[in-house]
């Protein structure tokens, strides 16, 4: 059964290996389409296989080699072609080693895409125009400036229908130059029109009809007659020319038609994240969006008017994070006034996490913590971890108790002060327990309360010395010198409580309400003055909230709202990630098959996923850019 289970596994990674030879023998051949087919069907399957993954980038990268090296090529071409149009030869020259130089390159890469095989015929003749102007350059300017002439005097001819005076000086010009391109076309025009005059008159009709189309822009129209003319006489590079500029102006048109669409299309994306306030992926698409057209509508404006954008953004997202901070550090303190400790360390903490240089905030934790720590000592509430052992423990020493079994009831009662030392029902049945069965023990344990609790009021911890000597008393109620200690907690308890006279009440609200007046005018000095004064209302009445809330509240404002967090990047889930991988590759399979418009979209459904994801970005810049040719 085993052996049964294991052979699917086997099958599978044998028919990846076999396709992966296959996808190898295309790719070994140049036939890159049919190769990352086949990849891409494996990774369906086997998403994680970073061997194919590899492999299909490496495919985007030597497709991208060959896209760069054939726009060089062509914008090569067209300046050479001017420059020997203009007898700018050495220029020319240069330019035309250029544009062949990296049309070698772009056909090694990939010797079947059409669009190079239908350049091989004019790189062959720009190379016949390279050695002609070499040619040029090595003879004397006074021959050249002899050859000049000769070749205007042969187009005047020709303009008189003079094929007989013409074809004598383009043969004049040729024994100077052999391989002059205008020379060698001349002469072959006119032994046509000589020698079969009737085929001549075609192709000068043609000719004809084919220039004044291209003039009213018909250029279809006009491309039909110049193949006219190049089916009547194939080598004819006057009709080759138009055909290769009419082509030039037609894809210059579709590529624009498909660039106003691409541009449209990352308008509006452009619009929808200045909607959702996302501000860097909008700068993205306006600058995709210019990079097509250089003045599309007004994503100009809209490009520039980001910052502004951002700084009104940021500035609504400081008052929104200073109404939360207020709104949470007077949560904290209310809670924290009614003893709901886990509620205000957890308004506090929302407090410090917005602004975390509040010291304010910071020290009302700290007591929060403490009053919570102690409450849990002295009483295991539900929501503790420890309760149900707690309760349980409570409940059998109750039963032993009241049973009578003080010493087994004392052995609940301690592995409860073991976990809890302060706990107060604990604390309370052990003195019972010793007090019945054990006096000796209860004195012992009685004086170590009594002594803690005399240690609490030198802390000035009255409170909690009078729950300690109120517990004593209730056991033991000639306890000696027990109602001298309880009186003592609670006078200390009184006057550790703030207690204002009339007087004092009324200097304290009416620093409050100058302070209100002066931070109300507003300006450095009346701020300073403003916090001087609740600083002091503060101090004599600590239990002022209102004053607390407020000095609060202006000391966040100073420090700018508290710091900004920084966007968290959220982990992909498993799905996400296989669906940004697969959108990607599709990316480079349209690449390749130069769909560029597929392939941004594409890249664009990644970032939707992922927007963080760098390799998607990069080749939208980089598709970008070549299309911006």
């Amino acid at each position: 059964m085993a052996g049964f289970a294991c052979q699917p596994v086997f099958l599978f990674a044998q028919n990846i290996q076999d396709m992966n030879r296959e996808a190898e023998k295309y790719f070994d051949k140049k036939e890159f389409n049919k190769a990352i087919a086949i990849w891409l069907n494996i990774l369906d399957a086997n998403p994680d296989n970073e061997m194919v993954q590899k492999k299909i980038e490496m495919i985007f990268d030597i497709k991208q080699r060959k896209d760069l090296a054939l726009q060089k090529s062509r914008l090569s071409y067209k300046i050479a072609k001017k420059r020997f149009k203009r007898e700018e030869l050495e220029k020319g020259v240069s330019s035309g080693k250029s544009a062949m130089n990296n049309f070698i390159i772009a056909y090694r890469i990939d010797p079947y895409d059409p669009e190079l095989r239908g350049m091989l015929e004019s790189m062959k003749l720009l190379e016949k125009d390279v050695k002609a102007a070499q040619e040029k350059l090595r003879v004397s300017r006074e021959l050249r400036e002899k050859a000049a002439k000769l070749k205007a005097l042969a187009l005047e001819k020709m303009k008189a229908e003079d094929y007989n005076g013409a074809l004598v000086h383009w043969k004049e010009i040729l024994s100077y130059f052999p391989a002059d391109v205008e020379a060698i076309e001349g002469r072959r025009t006119c032994t046509i029109a000589i020698e079969n005059r009737l085929k001549y008159e075609r192709i000068r009709n043609f000719m004809a009809t084919g220039r004044g189309l291209f003039e009213q822009k018909k250029y279809r129209e006009s491309r039909l007659e110049f193949r006219q003319v190049m089916n009547i006489d194939p080598r004819n590079r006057e009709a080759r020319d138009y055909i290769e500029i009419i082509d030039e102006k037609l894809e210059e048109k579709r590529l624009y038609t498909q660039r106003a669409r691409q541009a449209e299309d990352f308008y509006r994306s452009g619009i929808q994240n200045i909607a959702q306030k996302k501000f860097d992926q909008a700068e993205e698409d306006f600058e995709a969006v210019l990079a097509l057209i250089e003045n599309y509508r007004d994503a100009k404006q809209r490009l520039a008017g980001l910052d502004g954008l951002r700084k009104e953004y940021a500035r609504q997202q400081r008052l929104k994070r200073i109404e939360t901070i207020n709104r949470e550090f007077q949560n904290g303190l209310v809670a924290l006034a009614q003893a709901r400790y886990r509620d205000a360390i957890a308004a506090f903490e929302v407090t410090l996490n917005l602004d975390p240089e509040n010291a304010r905030a910071r020290e009302y934790i700290e007591q929060a913590k403490n009053a919570q720590k102690k409450e849990e000592d002295e009483r295991v509430d539900e929501n503790s971890p420890y309760y149900n052992i707690v309760n349980s423990l409570i409940v059998s020493g109750k039963a032993l108790f009241e049973k009578g079994q003080f010493k087994e009831s004392r052995v609940k009662w301690d592995r409860i002060l073991k976990l809890f030392p302060q706990n107060r029902i604990a604390t309370e049945y052990k003195l019972r327990c010793d007090f019945k069965s054990n006096p000796e023990g209860y004195l012992l344990f009685s004086k170590s309360i009594v002594q803690r609790g005399r240690e609490d009021m030198k802390k000035g911890n009255h409170d909690d010395a009078l729950k300690k000597f109120e517990l004593i008393k209730s056991i033991s109620d000639d306890y000696p010198g027990i109602n001298k200690l309880i009186a003592m907690a609670r006078k200390g308890k009184r006057e550790s409580t703030v207690r204002l006279a009339p007087a004092d009440r009324r200097e304290v609200e009416r620093r409050y309400r100058r302070a209100l007046v002066l931070y109300g005018r507003g300006g450095a000095a009346n701020i300073k003055l403003a916090l001087d004064e609740l600083k002091w209302v503060t101090r004599r009445d600590p239990a002022n909230t209102r004053a607390l809330i407020t000095l609060n509240k202006i000391e966040v404002q100073l420090r700018g709202g508290g710091v900004i967090a920084q966007p968290v990047r959220t982990k992909l889930t498993d799905a996400q990630r296989k669906k940004a991988m697969k959108h990607y590759y599709n990316g480079i399979n349209y690449y390749s098959n130069n769909n560029f418009k597929k392939a941004i979209q594409e890249w664009r459904l990644v970032l939707a996923i992922d927007p963080n994801n760098v390799k998607a970005k990069n080749n939208i810049r980089k598709t970008l850019i070549f299309l911006g040719r």
